[in-house]
């Protein structure tokens, strides 16, 4: 029987493809299993039916926030001594918005990003490090977000625990898991005790754990600017889980009847478990999600279907701005080719 050939040993472009189509059969077979047995019907019937004023309402806080995401990694740009216009910023969150939502695949859409910024300044690594530092402070104020109104909700007794008891471990898990990584990253000492800089070294992200730490340094001689960032991301989460209250509140009879406050439990863990990469987008672990959080005696599944199926796409939707900035900036290049330049400026 012929053995089965290394990973190793396969060209890292035919490697890149079969890693996109295993992710791709995963999402299939994830959004087979949570719309099995659904009425198709039923879901079609309750998007169509939904208010079309609160949908353009929701929209628009979707756009909304990701101006602000703009903002906030502007500022981060700003704070590592980076000057690049806030319109070139705003340019390159839709673009990479679109190749997130829009093109999901091997490259995505921060890949893009760090590319285009790396090109605007002589400071390539630390161009580089504010997009991840950018993405990994909108997961960080997530499960804070999450975290801290699942708190408030219990104590004040706004809601039981009963009401509450699906989302208090994810939630539980996920600040220890942002809490472990902050450390992880920012602090050299505790990576020395546990002996963890031979385990990073060994890692595909190593060179931006090891630029985190640099930047990090500079983060915190100007901690003013990254209190700032916090509330940037606050208000721009705050925006984009209103634009999903509203989607929730657009369905007509019956009601989609869960409380206001509880989105900002669920939205916030929904999209932590969607941002882990197994599957492009989250497809199938977001729409899963959003059934274990939303579905309850009181909330039909269609209708929290269907409430997913309009937020996955006005995800969508907001990426098609960077249709313009591909269409009118510079050529993309090939994937290859921007890992191999961002590897060389990394080093360097």
């Amino acid at each position: 029987m012929p053995k089965m050939p290394k990973m190793s040993k396969i060209p890292k472009r035919l490697r890149k493809v079969l890693i996109t189509a295993v992710k791709f059969a995963i999402a299939a077979a994830l959004l087979a299993f949570v719309l099995k047995g659904e009425d198709w019907h039923k879901i079609w019937e309750d998007i169509l039916g939904a208010d079309k004023s609160l949908l353009t309402l929701a929209l628009s806080c979707y756009f909304a926030s990701m101006l602000v995401i703009a903002l906030r990694w502007w500022l981060l740009l700003r704070t590592q001594d980076i000057s690049i216009g806030l319109w070139e910023v705003i340019r390159l969150t839709f673009l990479g918005q679109f190749f997130n939502a829009v093109v999901p695949g091997t490259v995505g859409g921060d890949l893009f990003k760090a590319y285009f910024a790396a090109k605007h300044t002589p400071h390539k690594g630390a161009a580089m490090i504010t997009v991840f530092v950018d993405r990994l402070m909108g997961l960080t104020v997530l499960a804070l977000l999450a975290s801290v109104m699942l708190a408030v909700l219990l104590i004040s007794g706004e809601s039981t625990y009963e009401e509450l008891k699906k989302p208090i471990y994810p939630a539980g898990i996920a600040l220890c898991g942002v809490f472990v990584l902050l450390v992880f990253l920012l602090s050299s000492r505790i990576r020395g005790i546990f002996h963890l800089q031979k385990i990073y070294e060994r890692l595909p992200i190593a060179h931006h754990i090891r630029s985190a730490g640099e930047a990090a340094r500079r983060f915190r001689e100007r901690w003013w600017d990254l209190l700032i960032a916090i509330a940037i991301t606050l208000v721009a989460h705050g925006l984009w889980i209103l634009g999903v209250l509203l989607i929730g509140k657009s369905f007509k009879e019956p009601p989609l009847a869960t409380p206001w406050h509880h989105y900002f439990v669920y939205i916030p863990l929904i999209y932590i478990i969607g941002a882990v990469p197994i599957t492009p987008g989250g497809i199938g672990f977001v729409e899963g999600a959003y059934k274990v959080f939303f579905v309850s005696p009181s909330v039909a599944e269609s209708k929290v279907l269907a409430l997913a199926a309009i937020a996955r796409g006005f995800d969508i939707i907001r990426g098609l701005p960077g249709v313009i900035v591909v269409l009118t900036g510079p050529k993309l290049p090939k994937s290859a080719t921007m890992e191999a330049e961002l590897a060389a400026e990394q080093d360097d």
